[in-house]
């Protein structure tokens, strides 16, 4: 991921890049910056479509997958559409159960069977970069993109890795560089965050801790993290990922890992503390214009992150396929231009970005109430039968106790 300002009610300045710009010493078709989930699936899918293209794929870290960032937390179904899960060395446990906590304890089961899978992101990016490097693509680690320009009817890149810089010259750009990602911005296009739809996160990997093994739990409260949740992803053993998100504007002045702190603390007080990540997460609608002529953005810098879960890995990559579809049909055809690249954005908009908006207002309303609120509507939501709990049912029944989410989430759910 590249530098940058997120979080700002008022237009962020761009980063000042001064860049000289000497001929192009390298050049390819499509250049992807980021190797996160979205830009390693758009390399891959790109050369799966066509092995004639050159792909270049510049990753900032010095290390594909690592640090980890996310609590890596995946659906079955999504994760299943790219990367058969049976057996891989990289998932750390495969999860059967859901369950929410409310600020009072109160547990709510809501998911069991086939639910998702806690990943090991340090294994499993290098799983999908691999099946890109193999299909063709070249992946360059600890580089980055610096500027770009347009040039004609593609652009120059001006790139700093192995100790040297240069300028590559490509015809498509995927920008898929992450929450804080400048290409997108450097093209053009507005990824502003308001403060409100940012959240501050940080995350423990603990040993010595009793959780249940097959079940993440998300437990909510403005004790707990306001704003956001806290959540326990198994890793197997007695290992857990253990980390919250807090909006800072709610925070009472502390950051994300002082209310860590506090929760394990709380909750985990014979925990060992083995790593320690933050960061930060957009619970923001995609922005207005994914695309400009001879670029498409994918993934966290599009914020195509879900704002009620905040979770974005099977988002990114599949808008990394999808951008590999629309984007080497456009190669094809000889027309990289923001008209023709407008299809990613539609349909985009209509596989997850229109539910994204309504997950956001959903989102805005839920925030309004306080924790008695949701104690009463988990004890509300636990006199559904298990076996009836789905969302639909979940709201609806909800309704009927606390008629103040009727606006909202009567037009979605109901």
């Amino acid at each position: 991921m590249s530098g940058g300002r997120v979080g700002d009610d008022t237009a962020a300045a761009d980063s000042i890049v001064i860049v000289t710009w000497p001929a192009p010493s390298r050049r390819c078709d499509v250049l992807v910056v980021g190797g996160g989930p979205g830009g390693l699936i758009a390399a891959r899918e790109l050369m799966a479509r066509d092995r004639g293209l050159s792909v270049m794929l510049l990753e900032r870290d010095r290390a594909i997958g690592a640090p980890v960032r996310c609590g890596e937390g995946v659906g079955s179904g999504g994760l299943s559409e790219f990367i058969d899960p049976a057996e891989a060395p990289w998932v750390s446990r495969k999860i059967t159960k859901v369950i929410f906590r409310a600020p009072d304890g109160t547990e709510v089961r809501v998911a069991e069977g086939d639910v998702g899978y806690v990943l090991e992101r340090t294994r499993f990016e290098p799983a999908l970069a691999t099946e890109a490097g193999r299909a063709g693509a070249e992946i360059l680690l600890g580089t980055e993109a610096t500027g770009l320009r347009r040039d004609g009817d593609g652009w120059l890149v001006a790139v700093r890795g192995a100790g040297r810089e240069y300028v590559v010259r490509t015809r498509l750009v995927i920008a898929a560089d992450g929450v804080d990602g400048m290409v997108a911005r450097w093209a053009g296009l507005d990824t502003r965050v308001p403060s409100r739809d940012m959240e501050s996160c940080a995350q423990y990997l603990m040993t010595n801790v009793n959780v249940d093994q097959d079940a993440i739990c998300l437990h909510f409260g403005d004790n707990v993290a306001p704003g956001g949740y806290a959540w326990v992803f198994p890793k197997g053993g007695d290992a857990a990922n253990i980390g919250l998100g807090v909006v800072a504007l709610r925070a009472g002045g502390r950051n994300a890992r002082q209310w860590l702190e506090a929760y394990a603390r709380t909750y985990f007080p014979t925990g060992i503390r083995v790593s320690c990540t933050v960061g930060g997460v957009i619970v923001h609608p995609t922005i207005k214009r994914t695309v400009t002529d001879g670029l498409i953005t994918v993934g966290d810098a599009a914020h195509m992150i879900n704002p009620l879960s905040g979770g974005g890995i099977v988002n990114a990559m599949k808008a990394g396929r999808l951008a590999a579809e629309v984007g080497a049909a456009a190669l094809a055809a000889g027309d990289t231009s923001a008209t023709r690249l407008s299809r990613y954005h539609r349909e985009w908009m209509e596989m997850l970005g229109d539910d994204h908006i309504h997950f956001h207002k959903l989102k805005d309303a839920l925030s309004k109430f306080d924790d008695a609120f949701f104690d009463n509507l988990a004890r509300t939501v636990n006199k559904i039968d298990y076996e009836k709990r789905t969302l639909r049912r979940i709201f609806g029944s909800a309704l009927m106790h606390h008629p103040t989410l009727l606006p909202v989430v009567a037009k979605y759910f109901v």
